[in-house]
C-alpha cells in the first residue's frame, strides 16, 4: 500500500512537471535568454515596459475589434486595463529621468502586428494569443530583474506588476 502511494505521488508530480513545461516551452527559453543577458539599467527598464505597454495596447485594442471569440475580448479588455495603469505607474519614475514613454498612439506597429492584421478570423485568435503569450513572458522576465535594483520603489512597482501579469499570463495560456 506504501510503494502504491509513493507510486501515485511520483506519477502526479511527473504529469504536473510535464504539462507545465508543455504549457510554458516560450517562458523557459525567454527566462533562460533573458538570465544570459546583461542587467538592464533602471532607464532600459522603464523604457522597454513603456515599449510592451504600447505595443500590448495596439494588439489588444485590435483583438478586441477583430476576434469574434467572447473570452478572447474579454481578456484584450484586460490586458489593455493593465497596460494602462502599468503607463501610468511608470510615469512618475520616467519624468524625474527625463524618459520619454512610448505612447500606443505613436507606437510603430511591428512585422508581428502587421501580419496579425492581415490574419483571417479563424487563426486571428491563436496568432493574438500566441503573440501576447510571448510577449507577457518576455515582460516578466523584465520585472523579475526590476525585482532586484536597489531602488525600492521600482522593486516594489515591478513586484505588483509582476502578479497582475502573471495572472494575465494564465489567463491568455487558459485561452489558447
Amino acid at each position: 500500500m506504501e510503494n502504491f502511494k509513493n507510486y501515485s505521488i511520483a506519477a502526479l508530480a511527473a504529469c504536473t512537471i510535464a504539462l507545465s513545461s508543455a504549457n510554458n516551452k516560450t517562458r523557459t527559453t525567454n527566462i533562460f535568454v533573458s538570465q544570459q543577458k546583461d542587467t538592464v539599467s533602471i532607464e532600459q527598464f522603464i523604457k522597454q515596459l513603456s515599449i510592451y505597454s504600447a505595443k500590448e495596447i495596439n494588439l489588444s485594442k485590435l483583438a478586441k475589434e477583430k476576434s469574434k471569440n467572447q473570452k478572447v475580448r474579454e481578456y484584450a479588455i484586460k490586458a489593455i486595463d493593465a497596460c494602462i495603469l502599468l503607463y501610468s505607474d511608470l510615469k512618475p519614475f520616467a519624468e524625474p529621468r527625463n524618459i520619454t514613454l512610448a505612447d500606443s498612439t505613436t507606437f510603430v506597429p511591428d512585422e508581428l502586428i502587421s501580419a496579425l492584421k492581415k490574419a483571417g478570423r479563424k487563426d486571428f485568435d491563436k496568432q493574438y494569443l500566441s503573440i501576447t503569450i510571448e510577449d507577457h513572458n518576455q515582460v516578466i522576465a523584465l520585472m523579475e530583474k526590476g525585482t532586484m535594483f536597489s531602488d525600492t520603489a521600482i522593486a516594489n512597482f515591478s513586484n505588483k506588476q509582476l502578479a497582475v501579469f502573471r495572472r494575465n499570463l494564465e489567463e491568455s495560456c487558459f485561452n489558447s
